[in-house]
């Protein structure tokens, strides 16, 4: 985990993923993933660390997805992960054999072109924009968000 902070607090991503000044340093980090609302996952590929992503807010078979990829995993690295957080939440069962969850929702900066681009390319919705949404600490500011979702019925075909 400490690894992971690392990376992503050289390449100056921290602001950038953790807008609303909830997590400024390692400890806030450590704190926010042991909280039992918040469920991390961590990516590799090969033996490399590739990205992470959380999931909170749980509820009635629904949660919210939060991503972070590493530097040297954009572009092409960026969708594959995408598209593969969604196909795993969409697709993991309980050891009943019942989908766990029906819908993935996201939230992200409308002003952040670049992660609304990929969400949609991996697979998400854009259901709409909702004023003031997100808080940037940095600039003690609030401004709109585009809301996403996916849905396991509708990306049947795309997640076989």
């Amino acid at each position: 985990m400490k690894w992971f902070w690392d990376v992503i607090s050289r390449a100056g991503q921290i602001q950038t993923v953790f807008y609303d000044g909830s997590v400024e340093c390692f400890e806030d980090f450590k704190k926010l993933a042991n909280n039992n609302e918040q469920h991390f996952f961590f990516g590799f590929k090969g033996d490399r660390p590739s990205g992470m992503f959380w999931i909170n807010g749980l509820a009635h078979r629904s949660c919210f997805v939060h991503l972070a990829i590493m530097p040297g995993f954009y572009r092409e690295g960026t969708l594959q992960m995408g598209k593969g957080v969604l196909r795993h939440l969409l697709t993991a069962r309980d050891v009943s054999g019942r989908y766990i969850m029906d819908c993935i929702k996201g939230l992200i900066p409308s002003r952040n072109t670049l992660a609304c681009r990929m969400a949609e390319k991996s697979g998400f919705a854009k259901i709409g924009v909702i004023p003031q949404a997100a808080y940037f600490a940095a600039e003690d500011k609030s401004v709109d968000a585009a809301i996403f979702c996916a849905v396991r019925n509708s990306q049947h075909e795309q997640l076989s």
